[in-house]
């Protein structure tokens, strides 16, 4: 039985949102320091040098006020502009208690501040205001992962990743993260720039190294392994459609080695991870659309996220694979309970056509503790066990629920009990059309569960899980 111990495991590259008692505030009351609990009110004001507001005030309550000015306080890295273009209001806009909410939990779920409030001053005139934004930045260099395992294929490996979220206070998204192990070993790297020159349009680049070996035979892992290589990258281009919403268009390409295997037995091949021998190459385009309105990535407690996304390789492109893939990733936050997070999540995916193992459904990657499986789910997109099955088909379902338990100091800024359930069944074409020569889809219906603490710390987010302790126990 393989184990992992996961020290660390950081689930976004966006740090986490909090407000000044460390918690995102997401009831239904105005985010205004002083103001009205309602938009359609006219907000008071904060009180200037000039001392009583009396008679203006009671003028101002006669009209609307548009923003005459925005001014922002506290942001000592972070541009005036990252901030301003996170803003549903501008200058000469109304006053509106709704889009001042909403323009806050969108610069707390950047993860770039502890804390973000709203406030008025008077302005130049009657109906003109000035917006002032006060905010409290939090540290944006953050651990991605910090694992360290053993398996009954690797005797010990382990790994790390470090993603700076806000790179010269730009909003850019910096990172790297590297896995190792006995004849394994992977290195990814990756830019990603929300508003390219301050256009709607977005970049990404990425790339990866992987040097790495597949057991044939679970039951045999001191056996006969096939071993790979991978060195390419993605570059992408996105454009925001909306608010909270993006489509991006991607290109992909790898260049793949593998080494040949003996003559084997048929079956023994047929079970083989797919992979075409020698130097090939993955080429491919992929479209995706995202929707994403939760209040937070860590722990969210309202809003949804969607996505929706389609690669394709094919020889037009130079592909030595040729294969569509379908995926939708689906995940709903509730709050049953103040400050209690509920989410539901749904993944399914389809692959018609051939393409590299790799990029196949790991039903591990999907799954907790399950009894009774020696498979781990990638880190790095590297197998550390001796589990191989990667299918075409997935479908997999689950919940968790976090109860925060500690908040409020200048290291651990949040923190919360957690626990989750997951079922995850996966499949090949082949199996579904009853070939009898296909593994099977027995046995691949797994339940599993998780019990564990997630910490939202000044170097960065991390879960720390009960279901990768039992693991190793059992």
């Amino acid at each position: 039985m393989g184990a992992v111990v996961v020290l660390a495991l950081l689930s976004t590259s966006l740090g986490g949102a909090s407000s000044s008692d460390g918690w995102v505030e997401t009831s239904s009351a105005s985010a205004w320091t002083e103001t009205s609990s309602s938009a359609a009110d006219t907000p008071s004001f904060i009180e200037d040098d000039q001392g009583e507001q009396g008679d203006w005030d009671r003028e101002a309550e006669k009209k609307p006020n548009f923003i005459e000015t925005i001014q922002i306080l506290g942001n000592e890295k972070t541009s005036d502009d990252v901030i301003l273009r996170r803003l549903l209001l501008a200058v000469n806009d109304l006053v509106d208690d709704d889009l001042v909410d909403q323009s806050r939990l969108r610069l707390l779920s950047t993860g770039y501040f502890k804390s973000v409030d709203f406030s008025l001053k008077r302005g130049s005139r009657r109906g003109r205001v000035v917006l002032v934004i006060e905010v409290e930045e939090r540290n944006t260099i953050t651990v991605d992962g910090l694992y360290l395992g053993f398996s009954d294929v690797v005797p010990i490996y382990g790994g790390v990743g470090v993603t700076e979220s806000n790179f010269l206070g730009r909003g850019m998204s910096v990172g790297a993260g590297v896995v190792a192990g006995k004849d394994r070993r992977a290195l990814e790297v990756g830019l990603f720039i929300p508003d390219l020159s301050n256009t709607r349009l977005q970049l990404s680049l990425s790339g990866i190294f992987v040097e790495a070996a597949e057991v044939l035979s679970p039951d045999d892992p001191a056996g006969l392994e096939l071993k790979y290589s991978r060195i390419g990258g993605v570059l992408g281009l996105g454009l925001r459609i909306g608010t909270a919403q993006r489509v991006s268009l991607d290109y992909r390409l790898e260049s793949v080695q593998a080494a040949r295997l003996p003559n084997l037995d048929p079956a023994v091949l047929r079970s083989a991870p797919s992979i075409q021998f020698d130097q090939s190459i993955l080429s491919t385009i992929s479209l995706s659309y995202e929707r994403d309105t939760r209040d937070d990535p860590f722990v969210p407690t309202q809003g949804a996220r969607a996505t929706l996304a389609m690669e394709l390789g094919t020889k037009v492109f130079a592909s030595t694979y040729e294969f569509s893939k379908y995926t939708f990733d689906l995940e709903f936050a509730f709050s049953p309970i103040e400050r209690h997070s509920l989410v539901l999540r749904a993944f399914g995916g389809l692959i018609q056509g051939q393409t590299p193992f790799f990029n196949q459904f790991f039903v591990r990657d999907f799954m907790h503790f399950a009894l009774g499986t020696k498979a781990l789910p990638r880190l790095g997109q590297v197998n550390f066990s001796s589990f191989n099955d990667y299918d075409d088909l997935i479908l997999s379902g689950g919940a968790e629920y976090a109860i925060p338990f500690t908040s409020g100091n200048d290291v651990l800024y949040r923190a919360f009990l957690y626990g989750g359930v997951n079922v995850a069944a996966t499949s090949s074409l082949g199996e579904i059309q009853e070939d009898k020569s296909g593994r099977g889809p027995s046995g691949r219906l797994p339940v599993s569960f998780d019990l564990g603490v997630k910490l939202d710390t000044y170097i960065g987010h991390f879960t720390l899980s009960l279901a990768y302790v039992v693991d190793l126990v059992l």
